[in-house]
Order: C-alpha cells, then sequence, then structure tokens
C-alpha cells in the first residue's frame, strides 16, 4: 500500500478553495408550496374516497405541514410523517422499502425508525431531495398515489 504525503499549506490552500467557490443553491420548500401539494393530495384523496392524513416534511425531516382529514385515523398521522420522514432520509419512496422486504431484504429493518409500507414519496428537484410527503390511511398504493399527485403540484419535481 501506498501512502501519500500532502503537505500541510496544500491543505490549507485546498480547504480555502472549496470554501471560496460559491456553493450550489438547493431550494428551499416553502409553506405556501407545502399547502398547495397538501391541496393536491386532499383533492386526489377526495376523488378516492379516502380519508388520510397528510405530513410533508424538509430535506432534514422537520415537519412544514401536517393534516389529517375528516374520518382519518388518528394514528394515520404518525405513520405519515414516519413515511415522509424515510423518503427524505434516504431519497426514495417507501415503496422500494417495502418491495425489498418483500422479497426477504432485512438490510431495510437496520434503518432506524424507517417505514416499509408505500406512500412516502420524495420531492427532487435537480437531483436534489428538497422534501418528502407521507400519505396514510389507505392501502399503501393508494397512499403512494395520492402522495405522487401532491409531489407532482411541485414546480421542478421529478419522479425517483
Amino acid at each position: 500500500m501506498k501512502l501519500w504525503k500532502i503537505p500541510g499549506g496544500a491543505v490549507a490552500l485546498l480547504a480555502m478553495t472549496a470554501a471560496a467557490m460559491p456553493a450550489m443553491a438547493t431550494p428551499a420548500l416553502q409553506l405556501r408550496d407545502a399547502v398547495a401539494m397538501a391541496q393536491g393530495a386532499t383533492e386526489a384523496a377526495g376523488r378516492g374516497g379516502h380519508a388520510v392524513s397528510i405530513v410533508i416534511v424538509n430535506r432534514e425531516g422537520r415537519v412544514i405541514l401536517a393534516q389529517r382529514m375528516d374520518g382519518a385515523s388518528y394514528k394515520s398521522l404518525d405513520v405519515a410523517e414516519g413515511k415522509a420522514t424515510t423518503a427524505a432520509a434516504l431519497g426514495l419512496p417507501t415503496r422500494l422499502l417495502q418491495e425489498a422486504l418483500a422479497k426477504g431484504d432485512q438490510s431495510v429493518l437496520s434503518v432506524p425508525g424507517a417505514i416499509a409500507i408505500a406512500g412516502g414519496v420524495p420531492v427532487t428537484v435537480d437531483g436534489a431531495t428538497i422534501a418528502a410527503i407521507g400519505v396514510s390511511g389507505g392501502a399503501p398504493q393508494d397512499d403512494e398515489a395520492i402522495a405522487t399527485a401532491a409531489r407532482d403540484r411541485y414546480p421542478g419535481a421529478k419522479p425517483r
């Protein structure tokens, strides 16, 4: 194994150069955007006859908006938040965890607090996860369809 020796001055120069470079700005989800997405989810749920809870989190998994439709179970709000935070943390739809678990991949159980049920969808813009939506109260595939309808309300959001 060959070890490389880098002079301390070179490390400092690299650090200063990196600090001086402009960071690419990742858009942050605004409350007005979360409200519009929640409206999209509510409309999709209503069309399907579902009473669900909807939680929208930022990229760090912090709640921006949470709502429980009339008739939705009080526990569905907790599950929706778990789906949203899982999708935000992994940058993937929670359906993929559900599918992996169904195929016998137990490794998804090692992610603390992860919810491996469809219904959590990341909001991805220019390859970066900026937020996520979690929906709970219907069948998992219905929850995902509702969350996807919400995500599609955000301009520039792409499926992941």
